[in-house]
């Protein structure tokens, strides 16, 4: 059987034509074909692609293969493969590809923002002319592939962006099969059924003869692919298929790989030994490594590779043999003999060590034939283990097992033994098996102090995840104990973390200076730029401001001049040292640390840091107004924390989803969102008083009850925000007392600090608003307003503004209410404050009507009335009163609450300033919507 007896037209497949045609001229976001083995998907793929570039799309196709499955991304480097072949060197393209196979090189791909880049790239290409990746054999494709194909379906690049996939029907992934199942408009399904006989008959050649024909298509039952294997089948054989051809698809497949090594069989010993080396090669399968792999000269291994040409069973592209179907592949692998394939997979594993291949490959190839005991085997799987770790875990933690059992017991291997043991803990423990990873390291654990230290850093990680604070501090005091120089200062670094989450300063400043006393002796600036971060914000814990902002400083001094690599171990201590600039009011340096940790950890690998980065940039989006961003990242690092089963950091993005969640989609989410921190909140000390203050502004703004019950241990650096929501709560209840005192007390512990200042003065505003000091009020807020301009915090500078109108208006002055209503709505506008702008469009169509009700209301009075307000604007008692006007007392009662009511007052003092010229509103005024 050869290529030429069989025509190369799509046949039988008009109507599907027809929907792919319709889907790449209206640009659906996904088309699936699926259908039994050989039933032509991969043609009608192929016609897709045709199509898509016919059309002027940038196509970017790859397949997947079953013996290369655990190879991480392997049918997306396919895909970019081929593009970066036709593409200019350097470019998007070969970055991408560069991006996929760093996996295989180094510890230096972290999948979330290596999707989020993927994403960017296919974006480019589908804003330029529109974009199509064609991923063929799916169902063959490794986890990360599927993983990043979940990331573009739920997260589609552009407008302009078609996925196109081919399958088999019993194995469409999850995903695929959700997005098909909303009957979304731009997603197509092709499920192709076998072909018809008038159909099928155009695969077969004129020259055969009706019967034989029939026969052939009650033998294949309408299968392409089946139909070309049964060419050469004598009517015997086809007989007994006609009869009692199985149904299901892997009885099919079955026959079908037996008809293919009848087709072996007809192979010279030469031909069948250059198949073999093929099916082992795989992508490799040039006729050089198909002469080395088979053990052929390079003259006998050219002349069988032509064989295998002549007989159909695959084509040379370029200098790469490839089957004509995997299929093919599939009986050539299999009939080579178990041992044969062993071996040939450790020639496949030398070759690739001598032309510095691929690790991907290498790990792939040497897994297949590597024995107890060899180091060089062992070595390459740990390696290639700890390159994966944080690209494909589930890769990383299989090979990290099979190098551990091949590596030889030997004193001098037992550090390296550490090294992937403590890999695989990481790796478990990212797969969310953080039981296992903690048993793990405790095998590590009794080693030898430096190749302990490591493990129980790590698993002073996972416990932080867990919010488990005291088993971390346990197992660092023990570790630290018997540590000395460096090693020791970086225990020490992280006993100062777990202090500092635990709400103790005292503790994390003795672990921090310490620290620093030994890292003077080191010469180690990024862990001395750490160690000084953690002294910054447990003296902002203290409430000491001065030495907060010199240790500070002085860290983010010793970052900006560490090297990338030198800053890479203590990645993670870039967040604690963005919060406390944050808190200092240093947005600027903040978003410079936090965008270069962000950076490093994507290019180290440490996706465990990455949370807690990500909840530092989202706090700071949320503080400087940019309110989308704000919540794209928080729930980027929300989805980072469920990915790898970290309650805590998922309870912490919860916790700085809060507000930007309020001030732009409005109560009801933000309180479903204050619901689930109730139920699953943070385990930290430190993190449960920051949380107290959104939950119960959230609450506050939605009416919902009474504020959370306080943590039970508090630091300095919350108090301010404490007593602001907690004053605004007691003015909500009417107890003006309270409310007076606790926004007094925020005011002086405010210090110098502008935000904290403009959260201050806000909640007395509010309070004096409470007790009728008007003008009081109105100075407070005008205070708050410029103190929040002063630090960035855009949308609370709107909320002060907004109080602002509201102040005005009870004074009567509707022209200032107008000015600090355009500023309010500006400054939501800029933040993209939506909730908080509709809310604000109600306000003022309320305070205008409050405006016409007061201007009536005031010459509504009677002339009784009126003597009695003036002679209460004059000082008078209701006794006074009575006997000045000869009334009873009763009759001056019932005039003074009628005239409360005119006026909307509740007090003689504020009745007073009404008739020196004010001008108050109807009713009370609301809780702030945004508090």
């Amino acid at each position: 059987m050869t290529e030429a007896v069989l025509r190369p037209e799509l046949v039988g497949r008009a109507g599907e034509r027809s929907l792919v045609e319709a889907a790449i001229a209206g640009g659906h976001r996904l088309v699936l074909i699926d259908g039994e083995p050989g039933v032509g998907k991969t043609r009608l793929l192929e016609y897709l692609v045709e199509r898509a570039e016919a059309a002027g799309r940038t196509v970017l196709a790859g397949s997947a293969t079953e013996f290369e499955r655990l190879v991480p991304f392997g049918v997306y480097v396919d895909a970019f493969t081929r593009l970066s072949d036709t593409a200019p060197e350097g470019g998007p393209a070969e970055a991408a590809l560069g991006t996929l196979l760093s996996a295989g090189k180094a510890d230096q791909l972290d999948r979330y923002h290596t999707y989020r880049g993927i994403r960017s790239f296919l974006a480019r290409l589908a804003d330029d002319c529109g974009a199509v990746v064609a991923l063929d054999d799916l169902h063959w494709a490794d986890a990360p592939s599927l993983e990043l194909t979940e990331f573009l379906l739920r997260r589609p690049p552009a407008a302009g962006f078609t996925l196109a996939l081919a399958c088999r029907t019993g194995t469409v992934p999850p995903v695929v099969a959700e997005a098909v199942a909303r009957r979304d408009p731009h997603v197509t399904r092709l499920s192709l059924a076998p072909l018809d006989e008038d159909a099928a008959a155009l695969l077969v050649p004129p020259q055969v003869d009706p019967g034989r024909r029939r026969l052939m298509y009650r033998a294949s039952g309408g299968n392409p692919l089946f139909l070309r294997a049964l060419l050469d089948a004598d009517d015997r054989f086809l007989s007994e298929l006609a009869e009692g051809r199985p149904g299901a698809t892997l009885a099919l497949e079955q026959t079908l790989l037996a008809v293919l090594r009848r087709e072996l069989d007809r192979l010279t010993p030469a031909g069948r030994r250059a198949a073999h080396a093929a099916a082992v090669a795989g992508e490799l399968a040039s006729p050089v490594v198909i002469s080395h792999v088979a053990e052929l000269d390079a003259a006998s291994a050219a002349a069988a590779v032509d064989e295998l040409c002549r007989h159909g069973l695959g084509t040379l592209a370029g200098a790469r043999f490839a089957f004509r179907h995997p299929l093919v592949r599939a009986a050539a692998y299999d009939t080579c003999g178990a041992a044969w394939r062993v071996t040939a997979h450790a020639r496949v594993a030398g070759h690739l060590r001598r032309t510095d291949g691929s690790l991907a490959l290498l790990a792939h190839h040497t897994e297949r034939c590597a024995e107890p005991g060899d180091e060089q085997a062992a070595r390459t799987l740990g390696d290639a283990g700890i390159a994966y770790l944080d690209s494909a875990p589930a890769t990383a933690v299989r090979l990290l097992h099979e190098a551990l059992r091949v590596l030889p017991e030997r004193d001098d291997l037992v550090p390296y033994r550490g090294r992937l043991l403590t890999g695989l803990a990481r790796g478990t423990g990212v797969m969310g098996s953080l039981t296992e990873s903690r048993r793990i390291l405790h095998e590590v654990i009794h080693l030898p102090p430096e190749v302990a230290s490591a493990a129980v850093a790590f698993s002073s990680v996972i416990s932080r995840m867990l919010g488990r604070l005291d088993e971390a501090q346990a197992l660092l005091s023990a570790q630290t104990r018997k540590a000395e120089g460096r090693v020791r200062a970086q225990l020490l670094a992280e006993l100062a973390a777990v202090a500092m989450l635990r709400s103790d300063p005292g503790g994390a400043r003795r672990h921090a200076r310490e620290a620093l006393a030994l890292v003077s002796e080191t010469a180690d600036p990024a862990l001395e730029a750490a160690a000084y971060a953690l002294m910054g914000v447990a003296c902002m814990q203290d409430g000491d401001l001065a030495a907060a902002r010199t240790h500070s400083r002085r860290a983010g001094w010793l970052m900006d001049s560490a090297s990338d690599t030198a800053l890479v171990p203590h990645v993670e201590l870039i967040a604690p040292l963005s919060w406390s600039e944050i808190f200092l009011d240093r947005p600027a340096d903040a978003e410079r640390h936090l965008t270069r940790g962000v950076e490093l950890a994507t290019m180290s690998g440490r996706s465990y840091a990455m949370p807690y980065l990500l909840i530092g940039q989202a706090q700071l989006n949320a503080r400087t107004g940019r309110l989308a961003e704000a919540i794209e990242i928080a729930e980027h690092a929300a989805a980072a924390s469920e990915y790898i089963r970290s309650s805590e950091t998922l309870a912490m993005a919860r916790c700085v989803l809060l507000l930007p969640v309020l001030w732009r989609h409005g109560i009801e989410a933000a309180l479903a969102l204050a619901g689930s921190l109730a139920a699953d909140g943070p385990g930290s000390a430190w993190w449960q008083a920051m949380a107290y203050v959104p939950v119960a502004r959230v609450r506050l703004a939605g009416r919902a009850g009474p504020d959370p019950r306080l943590p039970p241990v508090l630091t300095r650096d919350t108090e301010v925000e404490r007593l602001a929501v907690q004053s605004i709560r007691a003015g909500a209840d009417g107890d003006v007392v309270t409310a007076l005192a606790r926004s007094a007390a925020a005011v002086e512990a405010a210090g110098d600090l502008p935000y904290r200042l403009g959260l201050a003065h806000d909640a007395r505003a509010r309070a004096l608003s409470g007790h009728d000091d008007l003008p009081g009020a109105v100075t407070a807020a005008r205070i708050s307003a410029e103190r929040f301009a002063e630090s960035g915090a855009v949308v609370e500078r709107g909320l002060a503004h907004q109080l602002l109108a509201t102040l005005h208006d009870r004074m009567g002055d509707a022209a200032a209410s107008r000015a600090e209503i355009g500023r309010a709505k500006a400054a939501y506008r800029e933040s993209g404050a939506d909730w908080l702008a509709g809310r604000l469009t109600r306000a003022e169509r309320r305070l205008a009507a409050r405006g016409q009700r007061h201007a009536a209301r005031e010459t509504a009075l009677t002339g009784r009335e009126r003597e009695v307000a003036e002679l209460i604007g004059q000082g008078l008692t209701n006794r006074e009163v009575a006997e000045r006007l000869q009334v009873s007392q009763k009759t001056v009662e019932t005039h003074v609450s009628r005239i409360f009511s005119k006026y909307d007052v509740r007090s003689r003092v504020a009745l007073a300033r009404r008739l020196a010229g004010g001008d108050l509103p109807a009713g009370r005024p609301e809780p702030p919507a945004g508090s």
